[in-house]
């Protein structure tokens, strides 16, 4: 065996002996996906934009992309675009949506970094952003949605499913109450798609985003659904790519491996839910009184556990879990640290001491039963570690 098959045997076998946990974050790439990304970056080189055969022949594949997408979305396949990232396609929908407009802003402040990111560029420009009044169990008051808006206000922005808790916002009341008044909802559907069902929701959306390598597609490819009843304006001056919405040319590769990963989620999503939920029940009943899981006052996904109590810094934690081959993570790896969690937490009425101790487990379509076992076992053994100062 030459040097080279000899490495890659090595990182197989470390590969195979972690324990991960880290799904909320990105997962690992389905092998069906990666076939599909070969094949398509072999056969379908060519631009999108070209009028040559091999641009036709790469436009079609495209067109049959968004045609599967807008199947299981339920929308309109012609609206639907592709960016780099989730975070990009975030960012682009809420600009698109807004811009040349005036009036207010609603936006659920538990929302993922790239929306407040965008929020925090909007009220620099002159718009005002008003944060929505959340009720003690996470999930939005519909109440004082209902009272706060009107139709002076320009979008209304909720995530789905919270990336650090796993809290599940009501969004088919949320539209309703944003249709009385015709204003469209920007959702951030990463962490609910292709785990819990499409609502009839769903179409009734201003935009909707979802991020391929959460379900198994590859990193890089955002896609995002611009409802066509509600008017947008491109973000950047003489795009012509996507109907201006985005510019620069198509990673088709990326495109067609997030729909494979797509089609595949959604099938499997009713049986891998049914799974999840059951190793989110064994955890839940086996951790120690002493640790709390956030969220679960509120509707919540079983994809995401967030737990305090280990009276030290997450960031240990995890670092110590890393160091026996379990792998989750202190929240969201879209902020340095705890970016994120941090602000979520606080949100929702942690004091920033109780809060650096967050750490987050999610579960995957390649979660085992030994891996939970293993799991358990070790977070028992650990906060009796820490609780009597032994380490």
């Amino acid at each position: 065996m030459n040097r080279e098959k000899m490495k890659d045997k090595s990182q197989t076998k470390v590969v195979k002996k972690l324990n991960y946990f880290d799904y909320a974050a990105t997962t690992p790439m389905r092998v069906e996906a990666i076939e599909v990304y070969s094949k398509v970056a072999r056969h379908y080189f060519g631009n999108t934009q070209s009028l040559h055969d091999q641009g036709t022949s790469a436009m079609g594949l495209l067109q049959k992309c968004k045609g599967v997408l807008g199947e299981l979305w339920d929308v309109d396949p012609d609206s639907i675009y592709f960016t780099g990232s989730a975070s990009e396609a975030n960012q682009l929908a809420i600009q698109s949506l807004v811009k040349g407009k005036k009036g207010r802003i609603l936006a659920n402040p538990l929302d993922h970094a790239s929306v407040l990111t965008v929020l925090g560029e909007l009220q620099q420009q002159g718009y005002q952003v008003e944060w929505l009044p959340l009720l003690p169990s996470g999930q939005l008051a519909l109440d004082k949605l209902t009272e706060l808006v009107d139709t002076d206000v320009l979008v209304i922005i909720c995530q789905w499913v919270n990336s650090e808790t796993g809290i599940i916002q009501p969004l088919q009341d949320i539209v309703k109450i944003a249709n009385a008044f015709d204003v469209p909802v920007h959702c951030d559907a990463v962490q609910g798609f292709g785990k819990y069902a499409m609502g009839s929701w769903t179409k009734e959306l201003g935009s909707l985003v979802v991020s391929g390598h959460k379900f198994g597609g590859p990193k890089g490819c955002g896609v995002v659904w611009m409802n066509p009843k509600n008017h947008w304006q491109s973000l950047y001056e003489g795009t012509t790519h996507q109907n201006g919405f985005r510019a620069g040319t198509l990673d088709l590769p990326s495109i067609a491996a997030t729909t494979e990963a797509a089609i595949l989620a959604v099938k499997e999503q009713s049986k891998l839910l049914e799974q999840v939920t059951s190793y989110y029940q064994q955890l839940r009943s086996a951790l120690p009184q002493n640790l709390l899981v956030v969220g679960e006052q509120a509707e919540k996904s079983s994809y995401i556990m967030g737990i305090l109590g280990f009276g030290i810094d997450g960031q240990h934690t995890m670092l110590e879990a890393n160091r026996n081959q379990i792998a989750f993570s202190t929240g969201s790896a879209c902020k340095i640290g705890h970016g994120e969690a941090m602000s979520a937490l606080t949100t929702l009425g942690y004091a920033s001491d109780e809060a650096r101790q967050f750490v987050r487990i999610s579960f995957g379509y390649q979660t085992t039963q030994k891996e939970v076992h293993q799991l358990v076992d070790w977070l028992k053994l650990y906060n009796i570690v820490k609780e009597f100062g032994t380490k």
